[in-house]
């Protein structure tokens, strides 16, 4: 009967160096990985330390886990796999704030990346999901390649001196005699991103961005920054929708009120409820949370917090196409359609400044595993 393996250490560690290379081979892996954390280490000093928005997520600048063919993930913007996860339900939590005036500070976090569909089941971890995974690699290279940040970062003030990652596995390993689908993933993940330019100002919808075609895509997640170190921000668009155009239909839709920012602000305030997990605000400290963190001062009020995070569009496509047999599992099924045929529409409220990154989380489905056969 196929074994299941919890938290296997790569017998390597990654040592960082600013703007320095990852290049770990994680083959010869007998068994599906399911499940993988990146434990990061960072080491630094700090004089008046300021941090940047999403700090942790630029020690590393890009991270993509490829072999046998194919890219299992790529990401140019940490930010994004980080939130991405967020709003998954199963993100660990970053560090506290850069303190001032470290001369030599430890900082320890995490990455876990949940190959398939279900990262927790039943309100339980769920290490051993075989609906998605990186099938067993006995020939071939199977790397974590990326690059780490610059040593300036996580923030101003911040000096990075040391560090390292630490590579851990989760997954099914085959005993003989086993069925494939006792060990094999259904569905490979391919998780990609993108960066459409935001070159001019525009009105309601009058900007689009062609989705991918290919594969099934379960869920989106767009990033809006504006600014000097690019902070995350809520008044990049006036407007969002998801555009079906074989039907001329919207799959979701806001804005096109007055073509204002604020005909924005539902999209973000509604796309990140979910009631099945409750998403705590990100790690990221607003100035009023600043304020109770620290205590505020005396005769000072502290009214609320955020009611949302700023600048992220996380659209969960399987709410859509529960309908179809495998749409409760890997979401839109985009196989048979052509890049375009579902698409991004939005309005550009400000275009100076501003960036706009795309992550889509889509799955392969395995054509070894016997569910699959005439799919």
């Amino acid at each position: 009967m196929a074994k299941p393996i919890l938290w296997e250490r790569v017998p390597n560690q990654v040592a960082w160096s600013s703007s320095g290379t990852i290049s770990q081979e994680l083959s010869p892996k007998p068994y599906t990985i399911t499940r993988m954390a990146i434990l990061v280490r960072a080491i630094g000093t700090t004089t008046t330390a300021g941090s940047y928005n999403d700090a942790w997520e630029r020690l590393i600048s890009r991270l993509n886990l490829t072999g046998a063919g194919k890219t299992f993930f790529d990401y140019s913007q940490m930010r994004l796999l980080y939130h991405q996860t967020r709003f998954l339900g199963y993100a660990p939590r970053r560090p506290d704030r850069i303190a001032d005036s470290i001369t030599t500070g430890d900082q320890h976090f995490m990455y876990i990346i949940h190959f398939g569909a279900f990262p927790t089941l039943n309100g339980r971890d769920n290490p051993f999901d075989l609906s998605g995974g990186i099938p067993p690699v006995s020939t071939g290279n199977l790397t974590l390649g990326g690059t780490f940040g610059v040593n300036t970062d996580p923030g101003s003030g911040w000096t990075t001196t040391d560090g390292d990652l630490d590579i851990y596995l989760c997954g099914v390993r085959p005993e003989a005699g086993d069925p494939v689908e006792a060990y094999m993933p259904r569905a490979f993940p391919v998780w990609s991103m993108q960066s459409p330019s935001l070159a001019a100002t525009s009105s309601a919808f009058a900007t689009e961005h062609n989705i991918p075609a290919g594969d099934f895509l379960r869920s989106l997640l767009v990033l809006l920054t504006n600014g000097t170190n690019n902070p995350r921000d809520d008044s990049v668009l006036n407007s969002f929708e998801v555009y079906n155009q074989l039907d001329a239909t919207s799959v979701v839709r806001f804005g096109g009120q007055t073509g204002a920012v604020t005909d924005y602000q539902a999209a973000e305030m509604l796309l990140q409820y979910d009631p099945s997990h409750i998403v705590p605000p990100s790690d990221n400290i607003t100035t009023a949370m600043d304020a109770i963190a620290s205590g505020g001062t005396n005769g000072t009020l502290v009214i609320g917090g955020p009611t949302k995070d700023s600048g992220l569009l996380p659209v969960d496509f399987t709410k859509i196409a529960y309908r179809s047999p495998l749409g409760a599992l890997y979401g839109v099924d985009m196989r048979s359609v052509a890049t375009g045929d579902l698409k991004l529409r939005f309005g550009v409220s400000d275009a100076t400044g501003v960036a706009m990154h795309v992550g889509y989380q889509r799955y392969q489905l395995n054509p070894a595993h016997p569910a699959n056969v005439g799919i």
